[in-house]
């Protein structure tokens, strides 16, 4: 989240990077993926490794609201538009840990502790998430809990390749 800046502040991508902006609505709403709660879009520059190809990024976060109103639970999504399929692949393989699997629409996924990493086309989508337990109180405890189970993890990858299958 550190690296997010708004969109009409940031440089985004380069040449052969025309759906740069198109990616921005591939995030599907809350309740089609089973959250209560989508903050909003954010332009997200480079950070960490520098991948080739690199053209834009986007983030969001998706959250679970619980009976007293706070946060539950939460995922960080990001989605990062590349110039060839070929070059997400880069940052797929990035973690050296986690088997790549091939999906039904034709993406790959890297599952990680906490997150799943997949990719369609040209189009990298990251996701990390946290689970807030409960304390004594029944107040979300801010030192995190388990994560968000990868079947529903899953789900908005799912959803993502399907926007992104649609952009062409």
């Amino acid at each position: 989240m550190a690296g997010a800046v708004p969109a009409a502040s940031a440089a985004t991508g380069g040449q052969g990077c025309a759906e740069r902006n198109a990616v921005k609505a591939v995030f599907p709403a809350a309740k089609k993926i089973g959250f209560t709660r989508r903050g909003p879009v954010k332009f997200q520059g480079q950070r960490g490794l520098k991948f080739p190809g690199w053209c834009a990024g986007w983030w969001v976060e998706y959250q679970n609201i619980g009976p007293r109103g706070d946060v539950d639970s939460y995922v960080d999504v990001s989605v990062t538009l590349y110039r060839t399929a070929a070059q997400t692949l880069a940052p797929l393989h990035e973690p050296a840990y986690g088997l790549i699997s091939n999906l039904g629409d034709g993406g790959k996924v890297n599952f990680l502790p906490g997150g799943a990493l997949s990719v369609i086309r040209n189009v990298f989508v990251s996701t990390t998430s946290s689970q807030l337990p409960s304390d004594a109180n029944g107040f979300p405890d801010g030192a995190g809990g388990p994560d968000i189970s990868d079947p529903a993890l899953m789900k908005i990858h799912r959803a993502i390749h399907a926007q992104v299958v649609q952009l062409r």
